[in-house]
């Protein structure tokens, strides 16, 4: 019975006496491959996530990008200490991501300017449709009359053009205008 009794309290002593839980912690998996990118640049696991827990994720980022712009000897110190003493960042990285972003800026407008010219474009192909049926939908008579009309309120480079071409003044007047 001793022994039973000294058996069974040998069984449950982590019921007893626990150990030291090792704590767990999740990362997302953004935060995962920024431990990563950290350890990559040989930064230690444990200070690597200790900066993730401590520290903004975006200044981070950035300092892994900016450490390419200093002449550290030991970029993971430098690193680490930029980060914690939130350093500026290089001038040159400085410059550099303004470059991109002015960059960036200046792709956008050119796309809106582009995005607006095919609208007004298509508009313009509109109204020129609609124009093309009223016309056919007159009487030849009625067409004549535009017609000459037309061709007295044109420049003379486009009369000369229309002569050339032999193309209904009308359209003409309206590809131009």
């Amino acid at each position: 019975m001793k022994r039973a009794k000294i058996k069974s309290i040998d069984d449950r002593t982590e019921e007893y006496l626990p150990g030291p839980k090792e704590e767990v912690i999740k990362y997302s998996k953004e935060k995962i491959d920024l431990i990563n990118q950290l350890v990559k640049i040989n930064v230690s696991k444990i200070t690597a996530e200790n900066l993730i827990k401590n520290n903004d994720q975006e200044l981070i980022k950035k300092w892994i990008e900016a450490i390419n712009y200093t002449n550290a000897d030991d970029k993971a110190a430098y690193l680490v200490k930029a980060i914690r003493e939130n350093w500026q960042f290089p001038e040159e990285y400085l410059r550099e991501r303004k470059e991109e972003e002015q960059k960036e800026e200046n792709e956008k407008v050119e796309y809106i300017k582009i995005k607006m010219q095919e609208e007004e474009n298509k508009k313009r192909q509109e109204e020129i449709k609609k124009i093309e049926q009223i016309y056919h939908s007159l009487n030849p008579s009625q067409q004549e009359e535009i017609r000459i009309e037309t061709e007295k309120r044109l420049p003379e480079f486009w009369k000369e053009k229309i002569i050339k071409e032999k193309v209904n003044p009308y359209l003409w007047m309206n590809l131009s205008g």
